[in-house]
């Protein structure tokens, strides 16, 4: 994201002179990505109304705040982040417009670091894409639980308990998913963007490769020659896109390979994935269907 424009500082402003006329009727909670606001509302409550910042569809490498998102979080008084630089953006932007708010890097509470600001996707550890192994989610509500607590006391004993249940609900997930792509267990994905090092950690697929290895950056003749020494190699016969990404690169590497394109969808928040474990239901049920055997 590039820096704040005067139009933005200006949204800012006026949200925040506006903030005590336009209270919300429950306390208001944030989060980058629908998958966090998901993970947030598991553990929030009815008491709590959760917004996400990013809309569906858009690229958070490439993501520009209208006055309109700026208005919607800035009466927030808890925002969740991913951390680990996928959405650095989000600490200038909670200190321009949502300055009443604590900033909660849900990454860093699960071990997810990146100290340097370099592109680490596909480094376990580093990589900012954890949200996609169910088993790191759960590990990230007792945190999260703790957050609402310290805004809440008197809720505490709630959001702990939602917190529990919720991390119940997820390894329950983790292990309906581990029986779904067992079929397919140790075969390569080859997707749009280098988003699954820990999704096909956890259900044993080989992390192939992507086409846009640098966010936001078209992939370079020569990328796409190494992908389809890939794809020929390995006999690989899907490619998956993202709906955050431009298709057309997965449909020139799969016209040229001669193998077909998928939908897989690390975000959601569109009717059919909209909350986590529609998400990634929805994702397993498209790599079992990709990989399996025609």
């Amino acid at each position: 994201m590039r820096p704040l424009s005067r139009i933005l500082l200006t949204a800012c402003l006026g949200a925040a002179a506006a903030r005590g006329e336009t209270a919300p009727p429950r306390r208001v909670a944030a989060a980058t990505i629908a998958p966090l606001a998901s993970l947030a509302a598991m553990v929030a409550g009815p008491e709590w109304e959760i917004r996400t910042i990013i809309p569906p569809g858009v690229s958070p490498h490439v993501f520009e705040p209208s006055p309109r998102d700026v208005r919607r979080f800035a009466p927030a008084r808890l925002v969740v982040a991913v951390g680990a630089g996928y959405d650095d953006w989000v600490g200038k932007l909670v200190a321009a417009c949502a300055s009443d708010a604590v900033l909660h890097d849900a990454g860093r509470s699960v071990g997810v670091v990146s100290e340097d600001g370099g592109d680490h996707d596909g480094e376990i550890g580093h990589d900012p894409h954890w949200w996609l192994s169910p088993k790191l989610a759960a590990r990230a509500l007792a945190p999260l639980a703790e957050r609402f607590a310290r805004l809440d006391p008197a809720g505490a004993a709630g959001y702990r308990m939602r917190a529990r249940d919720g991390e119940a609900a997820l390894l329950a997930l983790d292990a309906e998913l581990t029986a779904l792509l067992a079929p397919v267990k140790g075969r390569p994905i080859v997707g749009a963007h280098n988003s699954w090092a820990y999704f096909a950690a956890d259900y044993g697929l080989e992390n192939g490769g992507a086409i846009e290895t640098v966010p936001g950056r078209e992939p370079s003749p020569r990328d796409i020659k190494r992908l389809l020494d890939l794809v020929r190699g390995r006999n690989v016969r899907v490619v998956f896109a993202e709906p955050q990404f431009p298709p057309a690169a997965a449909r020139i590497l799969a016209s040229d390979a001669g193998i077909r394109v998928a939908l897989v969808d690390a975000i959601g928040g569109v009717p059919g994935r909209a909350d986590y474990a529609a998400m990634l239901r929805f994702d397993a049920r498209a790599f079992r269907k990709g990989l399996g055997t025609p």
